[in-house]
């Protein structure tokens, strides 16, 4: 009779184990669905590298077309942007590699064709909705987690977008009373119109003299 209820007990506490496993093993597939700091820096940069990526090859597109239409003002600011965006997408992929991923670039894209003035409006519209709450949410969370080098890749991107958008803003389709150059940082893409390009880089403070300007050479009409 005495065993009865140590049975009983004993039963009761296997039932409650049982019960415990199955619902810790129903929940932990969702416990990892977050990711882990290092998955979430890496999985940012990647997707800054990939937006940068395809913003520079449209933009690359963008500059043959206005060179065609011999918009020179047009062209040389398409040309440097492309230029931003490499140096911006390189940048990202070596912080990736150094922190153990691989960035991949898209192997497929978009490209959208069409006149000057229709490019000139789509890259500026493309360029405004670049500045969304999303980019500034990333930027802050990194900053407060301490992830340094991904904040400042995409502190910088988020820069070169506002600088982008003022430029496109300034030009339009035959405005070329002048001639207009453009000059990019090499290190961290930071572009200008060269008539008032720093002695320095603000963002990074590299040597002006280091600067690719755009154009590279007045174009053979």
């Amino acid at each position: 009779m005495k065993l009865r209820p140590i049975l009983l007990l004993f039963f009761c506490l296997a039932t409650i184990a049982l019960v415990g496993w199955i619902y810790y093993g129903v929940t932990r597939p969702a416990l990892k669905t977050a990711m882990a700091p290092s998955e979430e820096v890496l999985h940012d940069l990647d997707e800054c590298c990939r937006r940068k990526y395809v913003k520079a090859m449209q933009y690359a597109c963008y500059a043959e077309v206005a060179e065609r239409e011999r918009e020179c003002r047009a062209a040389a600011l398409f040309r440097a942007m492309a230029h931003s965006e490499r140096v911006q997408e390189e940048r990202g992929a070596s912080i990736i590699g150094r922190l153990g991923g691989r960035y991949r670039p898209p192997r497929r894209i978009m490209i959208f064709r069409g006149t000057t003035a229709g490019n000139l409006r789509r890259s500026l519209a493309s360029e405004r909705r670049s500045a969304d709450s999303v980019q500034l949410e990333r930027i802050d969370r990194h900053v407060r987690l301490g992830n340094r080098l991904c904040a400042e890749v995409l502190i910088w991107a988020a820069a070169a977008d506002m600088r982008h958008r003022m430029l496109l803003e300034n030009c339009r389709p035959g405005s070329d009373t002048e001639p207009v150059r453009y000059d990019v940082c090499p290190h961290c893409g930071n572009l200008y119109e060269s008539a008032a390009c720093d002695c320095y880089c603000p963002h990074c403070l590299t040597d002006s003299r280091r600067f690719v300007r755009f154009p590279l050479r007045e174009p053979s009409y």
